[in-house]
């Protein structure tokens, strides 16, 4: 069966979504997803397709669990099958349409043969932890053949420890070897206490009663002392009480009074007195702060009035602060004029003095400045006399490189012509090439060589190796042996003879073993019981009945005796008449005594019937033993017959297996053999021939050959590469001087071209220069030294000019203006604000301003903060009086509750009402004190009992009572005493359910004992079967699986291994190794752990090839099995993948890309890709 697709339709976060499963020539899909793409939802949603949703599944987070549906289209070998799934617990099974299938899930039987969940997630799923434990027990196992097999084949895990927890439970259970551990020993020793505590426990019935009725007046006698104590302890308890609560009982009877006195009083609340006096308090405090506080603010108001100032100077004052800033910066202006008016003269004869250098004559600096020339003008110049010195240096230059190369030329043309033709040796060249191609065909020689040697001695070995052994080879291939499959088929049979013979004989012993029990069981019965059976009441009826009928003949019917029964009843006939009444008393008494037992013998028949019953079965058991003793003896002639064409006598079946399959390998060395002869007389072919031709081509080259005719083929190979190294470096080195000389004349044409671009750049520089110097008004015949320098004179002038115009117009002219621009600023201000101030100075009417408006805002802050103070003074004034009438309130509730509008009159009111709170608080108190010292009692009961009484008279009975008290309780004492003697007496016989416990606790044990015996035969023959499910299935699948699987680990390993093998360690125990190309072998425990988990891989696969070669094809599932996998190794295990997807489909999933590439890489194009991706 294979899935042609799969329908996510709803189901986790797929909605609707199918992937394409199609059949190829290798029938292998990778399905991807990265992390979140539901990888996880769609390896669960082929195993929920083919054996239903789980309950409880994890995946109807999206869709609710009514509508999840999963669909696929399921090959057969020859027909197909479209089904749907959606999640219930019946009729889950859906068609195409949408409705429940007719048969239900028989319709997937044929697709499934017979495989649930369970067996397919062990089968034919694994992932990398599996993988990872399946390599880490193997490494466990420490080369145990049979576990290694068991457990890789079958997929189950955790042999090893569910083995060693078999067995180690059973040894908990129980041993041959007493241990205190062991529960069937615990058990046992419980039992054995128990029988020993029952036969303490049980005496006569008269000495039980006695010591009863004596244990019962002991316990009379101390139950009437207790009752007397229980009476005088009440008695003293009541005046214990009365003394204790009397003198309350009477202080509540005196409160009653006075508040009864007191009368009805407006109850006020309990801080009245307190709220009263602290209002008056805070009342008082407020109005002497009111006093103080005015005077305050009145001197506040005086000191006001007194402070003035000018307004107007306020209301201008951000005119006059500016007015003092400018006054500060004119000031320093004024003070920089005669220094700039002197730079200005400097910098103007520096002028002149420059212009006088350049010949320019001109009277003024104006004049001067209008001559001097444009920037761009200059700036022509000044390039065109750089680029002098580098036209003059390249017109040098390209002349001297000219002479070089045409020289060069020359030299060249003539070391050609003195080089002569060299020889063609191209295919000299290709015959080498041909045969280093061809690889180390000396190494092969060697190799092949190596390996026939080694395969002869494997031949030889194996052969050796034999068990019964074979003279030589041909009689081991000439001989007619049985083929395997009646090998394996005979040694069924016999397992299973054997297997029926011990159980056959066990089963003897278990009849004869339940018959001497029974037999046992009946002595007991009938000597415990004392039962008379049926046969001794028969026989005692008989007798009464002779001896009557000897009474009738004799002395009813007076008729003779018969002779026979004379001499039989000689003794009885003497005496009839005192032999008859014996017999009849022993016939009843027998018959009383059958009844009294009826239920006895009741059991003895049942016993005699298993007795019986048991012996028919032990003989019927013997016969079967004989029927299998000759089935077994048919069996041994069967098994010789088989090998009858064998020259020696056949062992065991399973020796016979493994002689076969050493018979395989003897003839898969012989194989091996004549392969390395067949391959080593190639390579020898090979070797010749590449000589030949070799000294073929050293010939044609004229080189001398006969002594290479007995070297090596090495050897010839140096020497046919040294010869041709020689002639390719002769040719290398005329064709070298060839295109040089080529080269050197392109370069002589190309330098003359150089030569002439760089005269023609330096006439074209000459006419520019000349056009340039006019435009400055310089002398076309100036040197170029000094262009340059005049170029620096202009542009110093330019520079000066620029200077002298700054100082005129930006700084003079400017201090200037801004000087006649305060003056009149300064004028305009003090008409508005101080006229008295006209006739002073700018400068000093603005400090007169500053002095003035500083004394004014001064004057103005003082008023402000007066004007402030005066404004809190008032606020806190309104404040306390607030507070007066606040307090007032606050009391006003308390006046109206009690009725007054006096505080005098409402501080008496509150005295009586706290009067009457104390008083009722004391009542309340004593009230609580009474109810717990009254033991229980209510006020008035107290007071009843207290009511007539002298508390001396109280205090006087209560101390003789406690001194009849005590008396009572030494006499409670010795009475004690005595009651315990009598129970100590009367339990050491069993007076109470010691002897039923005893006998509960045995029948315990026997239970106990039961469990872990059938517990212990559970468990042991768990381990047993276990076990031998373990060594059946190695000796049935170890040669066919183990020589799969060494071919699938040689591909998993790269060739690192070949083949598998079972060795035998120094006590005979099977262990598995790995071979190496060498022969040399690896132990599984001396494996690494990435080893172990390609071995477990192979093992896998080999099992699974195993199976589909007898039953129906599943898909298998891979789930990520290479992520902790290099390159290498996971495209090894693909490549085994790969192997495995030409017997059933397999669908690998995983998250990561590298492992899609390298699938891609190993399989090609018959890989399936699909992407889970949106």
């Amino acid at each position: 069966m294979r899935i042609r697709r799969l329908d996510l339709l709803l189901y986790g976060h797929f909605t609707e979504r199918s992937l394409e499963l199609p059949a190829g020539t290798s029938d292998f899909h990778i399905i991807f997803g990265p992390n979140e793409a539901g990888k996880s939802t769609a390896l669960s949603a082929i195993e929920d397709l083919l054996f239903g949703i789980h309950g409880q599944t994890p995946y109807g987070f999206l869709h609710d669990y009514s509508s999840m549906r999963i669909g696929a289209v399921l090959e057969g070998d020859s027909d197909e099958l479209e089904v749907l799934r959606r999640k219930g617990n019946k009729d889950t099974l859906l068609g195409p349409e949408g409705v429940p299938v007719p048969g239900g899930e028989a319709v997937l039987r044929p697709y499934l043969a017979g495989a649930d969940r369970t067996f397919f997630e062990r089968m034919f799923s694994l992932d990398h932890t599996r993988l990872e434990a399946g390599g880490r027990e193997i490494l466990e196992a420490k080369g145990d053949v049979g576990q290694m097999l068991f457990s890789a084949g079958a997929g189950i895990g955790g042999l090893r420890e569910q083995l060693s927890q078999l067995t180690g439970e059973a040894d908990e259970l129980w041993s041959a070897r007493r241990a205190q551990h062991r529960k069937f020993y615990i058990a046992k020793d419980k039992f054995t206490k128990a029988t020993t505590e029952l036969g303490e426990q049980t005496l006569s019935a008269a000495k039980w009663r006695e010591r009863k009725e004596a244990y019962e007046e002991a316990e009379e006698a101390y139950g009437n002392i207790d009752n007397a104590i229980s009476d005088a302890t009440t008695s003293r308890n009541r005046l214990s009480r009365i003394r204790r609560v009397f003198r309350d009982v009477q202080r509540k009877q005196q409160l009653d009074r006075l508040l009864e006195e007191i009368g009805d009083v407006i109850a006020l609340p309990e801080d009245a007195a307190a709220i009263v006096a602290e209002s008056k308090r805070k009342d008082a405090e407020a109005a002497a702060r009111v006093g103080t506080l005015t005077e305050q603010l009145q001197r506040a108001n005086d000191a006001l009035e007194k402070l003035t100032y000018d307004e107007t100077i306020i209301q201008r004052a951000a005119d006059v602060r500016q007015a003092c800033e400018r006054r500060i910066e004119i000031r320093a202006e004024k003070a920089d004029l005669p220094k700039l008016e002197t730079e200005l003269h400097a910098t103007e004869r520096k002028l002149k003095d420059d212009a006088a250098e350049l010949g320019w004559r001109d009277g003024n600096s104006t004049g001067l400045t209008e001559r001097i020339p444009p920037r761009p003008n200059v700036s022509v110049v000044r390039s065109l006399l750089n680029q002098k010195g580098e036209l003059e240096s390249d017109v040098s230059s390209k002349a001297r490189l000219l002479e070089e190369a045409t020289e060069e030329h020359s030299g060249l043309k003539d070391e050609l012509a003195e080089v002569d033709e060299p020889v063609d040796a191209s295919r000299m060249g290709i015959v080498l090439k041909s045969v280093r191609e061809q690889g180390d065909i000396a190494g092969r020689v060697r190799s092949a060589s190596e390996g026939l040697k080694n395969a002869r001695s494997r031949v030889a070995r194996r052969l050796g190796a034999l068990d019964p052994g074979v003279d030589d080879e041909a009689a081991l291939t000439g001989m007619r042996v049985p083929a395997r499959a009646k090998v394996q088929a005979q040694r069924e049979e016999q397992d299973d003879w054997q297997r029926r013979l011990t159980e056959m004989r066990q089963r003897a012993a278990s009849v004869q073993q339940e018959l001497d029990g029974a037999l046992a069981a009946l002595e007991r019965a009938i000597s415990d019981e004392q039962v008379v059976t049926a046969d001794e009441m028969k026989d005692a009826r008989g007798r009464r009945d002779v001896v009557w009928q000897l009474v009738k003949i004799k002395h009813i019917k007076g008729q003779p005796i018969p002779p026979d029964q004379a001499a039989q009843y000689k003794a009885e006939i003497k005496d009839l008449a005192g032999a008859f009444e014996p017999a009849v008393l022993r016939a009843d008494d027998l018959a009383d005594r059958r009844f009294d037992h009826a239920e006895a013998a009741g059991r003895i028949a049942e016993i005699k019937r298993k007795t019986e019953e048991q012996e028919t079965l032990l003989g019927q058991v013997y016969d079967n033993e004989k029927k299998l003793l000759e089935e077994g003896k048919q069996l041994k002639a069967d098994w010789a017959a088989l090998w009858a064409g064998a020259p020696f006598e056949p062992e065991a079946p399973e020796t016979m297996l493994e002689w076969l399959e050493g018979r395989d390998g003897v003839q898969e060395a012989i194989e091996a053999r004549d392969e390395a002869n067949s391959l080593l007389e190639a390579v020898r072919g090979e070797e010749q021939a590449a000589r030949q031709q070799l000294i073929g081509g050293l010939a044609s080259l004229g080189v001398d050959v006969g002594t290479l005719e007995t070297d090596d083929l090495p050897i010839v190979v140096e020497q046919a590469a040294e010869e041709l190294r020689l002639r390719e470096a002769e040719a290398d080195k005329r064709s070298g001087l060839e295109n040089e000389v080529a080269e050197a004349g392109k370069l002589v044409v190309r330098r003359q071209r150089e030569f002439e671009a760089a005269k023609n750049a330096l006439a074209e520089w000459h006419d520019k220069w000349t056009a340039a110097l006019g435009e400055l008004g310089l002398a076309v015949d100036t040197a170029a030294t000094a262009v340059d320098a005049q170029i620096g004179i202009i542009d110093q002038m330019r520079e000066t000019a620029g200077r002298i115009n700054s100082l005129r117009h930006d700084r003079i002219e400017k201090i200037q203006r801004d000087v006649a621009d305060f003056e009149n600023v300064v004028s305009q201000l003090v008409q508005v604000v101080a006229p008295d101030f006209a006739d002073k100075a700018a400068d000093d009417a603005v400090a007169a301003l500053e002095t003035r408006l500083n004394e004014s805002e001064k004057i103005r802050g003082l008023r402000e903060k007066l004007g402030e103070d005066i404004e809190g003074l008032k606020e806190q004034i309104n404040t306390l009086e607030g507070q007066r009438r606040e307090i007032a309130v606050s009391i006003s509730h308390l006046k109206q509750a009690a009725g007054v509008d006096d505080n005098d009159l409402l501080e008496s009111a509150i005295e009586w009402s706290d009067n009457r709170r104390r008083l009722c608080k004391e009542r309340q108190k004593i009230t609580e004190k009474l109810q717990q010292d009254g033991d229980g009692k209510t006020v008035d009961e107290l007071a009843a009992e207290c009511e007539g009484l002298a508390i001396d008279d109280v205090a006087a009975r209560e101390a003789s009572l406690q001194a009849e008290l005590e008396d009572l309780r030494k006499q409670q004492s010795e009475a004690g005493d005595v009651r315990s003697q009598a129970r100590q007496a009367f339990q050491a016989i069993g007076g109470d359910d010691a002897a039923a416990q005893a006998g509960a606790a045995r029948e315990e044990a026997l239970t106990e004992m039961g469990e872990v015996a059938e517990r212990y035969v559970r468990v042991k023959t768990s381990a047993i079967l276990l076990q031998w499910a373990i060594d059946r299935y190695r000796r049935e699948m170890q040669a066919p699986l183990l020589k799969r699987a060494g071919q699938l680990f040689q591909v998993m390993t790269a060739g690192s291994f070949t083949s598998l093998r079972v060795d035998f360690d120094d006590q005979d125990n099977a262990y598995l190794t790995g071979v190496r190309p060498d022969e040399s072998v690896v132990p599984v425990s001396g494996m690494s752990t990435g080893t172990a988990d390609q071995l477990y891989l192979a093992l896998r696969v080999a099992s699974i090839e195993d199976y589909l070669e007898r039953a129906e094809a599943l898909p298998f599932v891979a789930d990520d099995l290479f992520i902790n996998f290099d390159d290498h190794r996971a495209a090894a295990g693909i490549q085994l993948l790969g192997q495995l997807a030409e017997s059933t489909q397999v669908l690998f999933f995983t998250h990561h890309q590298h492992l899609v590439e390298i699938a891609k890489a190993t399989l090609g194009a018959s890989v399936n890709y699909v992407s889970l991706e949106a």
